[in-house]
């Protein structure tokens, strides 16, 4: 949905700007400004204030004979919120701001089952999940090094320090293989 902002230029009197309030858009669109020009021709600038988030658009100088129509795009990504856009005329005597809304739309979420995912199987074991005999040699491995590492701090024999830290190592090993 495109939102169309539509400014009116010299309608009660000279350098008079007539904008709406709000002017909602979605992202990924276009924010049309259209000026219709009810006087003599005229110049003006066209400012976006905090619109970075929104759009590159930063500032435009534009010549409004009769009617006139400026596109600013809206990024696609853009979340929601609100800038301000300026009109400015009379060299800088008088402007008029607007809110530009970007909203963007609400989406139903549905979930359905993959069809290319495999049913999972119920013997098969989950993560997560530990038998007896895939905790077993962890267990034997942690008892084992604790006690070579005592051994180490009571005796300050090395050996038992490298058999400790090997012993470790294997039962890491076959935790990581058991669980496969």
């Amino acid at each position: 949905m495109t939102g169309i902002c539509e400014i009116h230029l010299n309608r009660r009197q000279i350098n008079a700007v007539d904008a709406p309030q709000k002017t909602i858009v979605e992202p990924g669109t276009d924010l049309v400004v259209r000026f219709v020009n009810h006087g003599s021709s005229i110049h003006l600038t066209l400012k976006a204030i905090n619109a970075s988030p929104f759009t590159d658009f930063f500032h435009a100088n534009i010549y409004v004979p009769d009617t006139e129509e400026f596109y600013i795009p809206i990024r696609e990504y853009a979340h929601s919120g609100e800038f301000s856009l300026q009109v400015i005329v009379g060299y800088g005597t008088r402007s008029e701001e607007t809110v530009i809304e970007v909203l963007r739309p609400d989406v139903e979420e549905t979930f359905t089952d993959s069809p290319d995912l495999p049913e999972p199987d119920d013997d098969r074991r989950g993560a997560g999940h530990f038998s007896p005999g895939g905790i077993l040699p962890v267990a034997v491995t942690i008892g084992l090094s604790l006690l070579l590492y005592s051994l180490w701090l009571m005796e300050g024999n090395i050996i038992y320090n490298y058999i400790a830290y090997t012993l470790l190592f294997l039962g890491v090993l076959a935790a990581w293989f058991s669980n496969r």
